[in-house]
């Protein structure tokens, strides 16, 4: 059995029964302790599991995710490096989506110099960009996230059908081997369909996410086609990226 699916079966073990111990690794697997540890530690550092004494358990499964002001000044240089390299990707009289992640939020705001139309489920968005009289603005409706400042919902969804834009940029909280994701299913439901809905499709990524599973897979990493990020990230991330054909540019 290789580590990847070793690795699978230890967080199915998880989800039923909350803990693994080394030994029952070793047993489950036919493995030394040795090999079991190195898997533990993989584990670990894609934060898929804590560490306890002898063993391993789930984090929490939701992690509270933080307030909208404080994750948009968390690693705020970072996020503005990489709004900036994405405003460079934007041409004059596109249209284009816009999610509403914080790293998103930045690149709204340099983004009202030349005409484009942009169509958003976030208020702090459409509040960033409409002092500019080039930009067309298309505030989509559903129900209201009051913490997070967010559009979602059936309506949401049925809106976004009528139109069609020539790129996406969205945001996300992790990304793995797997695909991309996110904390809320709502949230993530939203940015699949501007992902259906774009030509062509950015994700805007710091080098934090990488390897870094949350609530709830949103999106298979096909569904990309560019991540901008701060940093570049392992060779075995850049691998993966590379085999699902997204190309991977460095804000610097």
């Amino acid at each position: 059995m290789y580590q990847e699916e070793r690795m699978d079966a230890v967080l199915q073990h998880l989800k039923q029964y909350q803990r693994m111990s080394i030994q029952e690794m070793c047993t489950l697997f036919g493995v030394s302790r040795d090999t079991a540890r190195r898997d533990v530690i993989k584990l670990t550092e894609q934060q898929s599991v804590v560490r306890t004494h002898g063993g391993v358990m789930l984090p929490n499964v939701r992690e509270t995710l933080k307030g909208y002001k404080e994750r948009l000044e968390k690693a705020a240089s970072e996020k503005r490096l990489i709004a900036e390299k994405a405003v460079e990707k934007i041409n004059e009289g596109e249209a284009i989506m816009l999610d509403a992640s914080t790293t998103v939020q930045f690149a709204a705001e340099q983004i009202n110099t030349f005409p484009l139309t942009v169509i958003t489920n976030s208020i702090v968005n459409a509040e960033s960009i409409n002092d500019s009289i080039e930009l067309d603005i298309y505030l989509l409706g559903g129900r209201l996230n009051t913490e997070h400042r967010f559009l979602y919902g059936p309506s949401t969804l049925a809106k976004l059908d009528q139109f069609y834009a020539d790129k996406a940029f969205v945001g996300v909280i992790g990304i793995c081997e797997d695909g991309f994701y996110y904390a809320h299913e709502e949230d993530a439901a939203v940015k699949k369909r501007m992902v259906d809905r774009a030509d062509k499709v950015y994700v805007l990524a710091d080098h934090s996410k990488f390897f870094k599973k949350h609530f709830y897979k949103g999106m298979e990493l096909h569904g990309a086609d560019v991540i901008i990020t701060d940093a570049l990230p392992s060779k075995e991330m850049r691998d993966i990226l590379e085999d699902n054909g997204i190309e991977l540019i460095i804000a610097e």
